[in-house]
């Protein structure tokens, strides 16, 4: 049994674990204002920037299992220490790209598999340093940490791109992953099993299933639903698809794919083998409640934090800078209710449920005044009452979600469950920018031709160009070019500024929509949670896994 610690030296893995958190979350988001600026410096599009947002949380989805049963195999520690270094060399050659598609590479298949590493030792080796109250008050740092991180990035990401450059926004995690690798000396290796490999198999079913669902969602806006809208192109090569959309295939694919994962599973399990997921662990109720109330929760707090930086950027004309900092109540609100959660349930035992379920009706309250002040008025003062409001909510829940979920397990089975815990938390992180994204471009175009055809100022023979061009300048933020060709009249030219300004309040209030129907929805899923987090690793040893 290893010694336990007292005073700062308790709370000093804690700080590592954290600032891990922290860097990790913060990508996440870092770059949603830096999306004009990309746009302009790859000559891409705002579906291209959504890809790289939207594919390093799906890396985290598909491979965060993985990183979970790798700690519980090889050390918790050890795996971490590898993934920071994953994590720092794809940050540093994602400062150095020139094209939409080599960041992706870089950022997806580099660094977001170093992250995927990292991740689940943040959570297990806090269920595994700490218990009792001092768990939940170190839940209660972590939910603020995972919160805050979010909502902290644009802040981050729109300073550098201002005064630096967006490259920038990559370029810091390696001085950050040096930082880590030094404190990494105050954590204890913890491991469970050994002589075990993963099965491929199952690695590659989850990772392609869950990539294909999400490929599904975002390539929607382009091909359509169902009815495909455009034939499939991919390397020059047209496919018609008996009209049916991209859309349709992949995401049946997806379907079929987890579906085979979960069988997999049960095979394993069945043969005596060690599946990547033991089935059993979605058999524990109160882990489920929790971990799926939070795949819903982060859907929302995302969809917000993707919605926000398009209309403060596409119609208020705002820089990344100030488009973080237009966000800064949420973030502000969150850093303060998150701690304050975690002492109102471990110092004044107030029942973790109620927290949760404060925080989310909170967080409907903030989505609903942030979508009646999204208008062609609006200015970035109008936005903060709904803005805070949103953020004490999730500050709120975060921190008892986490320590609901994981307080459910044991610490020999810490690993697993933060892995699939941590892959919940980056299914609903990557179908909030996909499903909402999707939504919001989709109903940005559609709102943008009727307008078009249906204005009066406009010319019939330039109704389809000046549709094209505006639609064009809208996806891209006004990087490029949105008036009709040849001689424009200053009516035309106004009236075509008021059809996009009009397309992206109209994008982001059904954007916003979303974002609070899904805070609605985690709210009737809390419902599920037990009114306190029942511990079940309190009597043991909490080093018991120490080598």
């Amino acid at each position: 049994m290893t010694e336990e610690r007292t005073g700062v030296k308790k709370w000093l893995p804690l700080a590592v674990l954290a600032l891990t958190l922290f860097i990790i979350v913060l990508d996440s988001t870092i770059i949603n204002v830096s999306i004009k600026a990309i746009i302009g410096d790859l000559h891409t599009d705002l579906k291209a920037v959504q890809w790289v947002i939207t594919g390093y949380s799906l890396m985290l989805a598909a491979f965060t299992i993985t990183g979970g049963r790798l700690g519980d195999i090889f050390g918790r520690k050890r795996m971490f220490m590898i993934g920071a270094v994953i994590f720092a060399v794809g940050s540093l050659l994602a400062s150095r790209v020139q094209s939409a598609p080599a960041l992706l590479l870089c950022v997806v298949g580099i660094e977001g598999v170093g992250a995927a590493i990292m991740l689940p030792s943040t959570a297990s080796l806090i269920l595994s340093e700490y218990r009792g109250k001092d768990r939940a008050l170190a839940f209660g740092v972590y939910g603020a940490v995972a919160g805050a991180a979010a909502t902290i990035g644009p802040v981050v990401g729109g300073y550098l791109t201002t005064n630096y450059s967006w490259r920038w926004n990559y370029l810091i995690n390696p001085f950050v992953v040096l930082v880590l690798l030094g404190g990494s000396v105050v954590l204890r290796e913890a491991q469970e099993r050994q002589h075990e490999v993963p099965d491929i198999l199952s690695i590659f079913l989850s990772a392609f299933g869950l990539a294909s669902v999400v490929f599904g969602i975002i390539e929607s806006s382009t091909y359509g639903w169902i009815k495909a809208k455009l034939p499939y192109e991919i390397a020059s090569h047209h496919y018609s698809l008996h009209g049916v959309s991209i859309s349709v295939f992949a995401i049946i694919l997806g379907l079929v794919l987890v579906s085979l994962f979960i069988w997999r599973q049960s095979s394993l399990e069945s043969r005596g083998k060690n599946p990547l997921v033991s089935l059993s662990i979605f058999k524990n109720k109160q882990f489920m409640a929790g971990t799926t109330t939070l795949m819903v929760a982060v859907l929302s707090q995302v969809g917000l934090v993707f919605v926000l930086p398009v209309f403060f950027q596409g119609l208020l004309g705002k820089d990344a800078f100030h488009s973080g900092i237009a966000i800064l109540p949420f973030s502000l609100a969150i850093l303060v209710a998150a701690p304050l959660s975690g002492i109102l349930a471990g110092k004044c035992n107030v029942p973790n449920r109620w927290l949760v379920q404060v925080g989310l009706v909170c967080a409907t309250i903030g989505g609903l005044l942030l979508h009646s002040e999204l208008t062609v008025q609006s200015t970035v003062h109008t936005l903060v009452p709904g803005l805070a409001v949103f953020g004490v909510g999730f500050g709120l829940a975060f921190s008892q979600l986490a320590n609901i979920t994981l307080s459910a397990v044991s610490v020999q089975e810490a690993g697993e469950a933060a892995g699939v815990n941590n892959t919940f938390r980056q299914i609903g992180a990557s179908l909030g920018q996909a499903l909402i994204g999707a939504l919001l471009i989709a109903t940005l175009v559609s709102q943008l031709n009727r307008d078009a055809s249906a204005s009066s100022v406009i010319p019939p023979q330039f109704k389809t160009t000046v549709a094209t061009a505006t639609a064009s300048s809208a996806e891209s933020l006004g990087t490029v070019g949105g008036e009709a060709p040849g001689s424009v009249s200053q009516n035309m030219a106004a009236e075509i500024t008021r059809i996009k300004n009009d397309s992206i309040v109209h994008g982001a209030r059904i954007g916003m929509l979303a974002a609070t129907g899904s805070a609605v929805l985690a709210l009737g899923l809390s419902t599920l949670l037990p009114k306190r987090a029942a511990v079940r690793g309190e009597d043991i040893d909490p080093h018991q896994g120490d080598k």
